[in-house]
């Protein structure tokens, strides 16, 4: 059996997100398009609503050195991993993938609930992030994939861009 696992780096214009993460080929799966990968005009970018649900509420850095020091801590602390520590690349600022995801995330809404697909997506999370109250509960706390002693916290979410 698949452990399925890796450490990632988001890598944007303005700073690096770690975190932990299984089956990481859904960052190119959206609920209007399917798989981006196997489009031509998609192939090779991440949809920004996985983006956000992936990495959005991971602390960042803004050192591609402390990034990569971060990975190999979060790496040695897991018993498998096994992708090993991977980058991904997003060629634009923070803001701007949080400003994509927001609107696409409100396409998906409306998509998913034009073709009665409510079961397949987490429709809380994507109206969280469609209404930008994603981060708000992030702050305060709630649900936040990442707990305040994970060595990959290292700014808060909301301030980042």
């Amino acid at each position: 059996m698949s452990a399925d696992n890796g450490i990632y780096i988001l890598k944007t214009k303005d700073q690096y997100r770690v975190a932990h993460l299984q089956a990481i080929d859904n960052v190119r799966r959206s609920a209007i398009d399917g798989d981006w990968q196997s489009r031509r005009e998609t192939s090779g970018k991440c949809v920004p609503t996985r983006v956000v649900e992936l990495w959005g509420r991971c602390k960042y850095t803004r050192n591609e050195k402390k990034a990569f020091e971060i990975a190999r801590k979060l790496e040695d602390s897991l018993p498998i991993c096994e992708y090993g520590i991977n980058i991904i690349t997003y060629n634009k600022p923070w803001k701007y993938i949080v400003k994509d995801a927001r609107a696409y995330a409100g396409k998906e809404i409306k998509y998913i609930k034009e073709h009665g697909k409510e079961r397949q997506w987490d429709m809380e999370q994507l109206q969280k992030i469609a209404d930008g109250s994603y981060f708000q509960s992030c702050a305060a706390g709630q649900n936040c994939p990442v707990k305040p002693s994970d060595p990959q916290r290292v700014s808060r979410p909301e301030d980042a861009g």
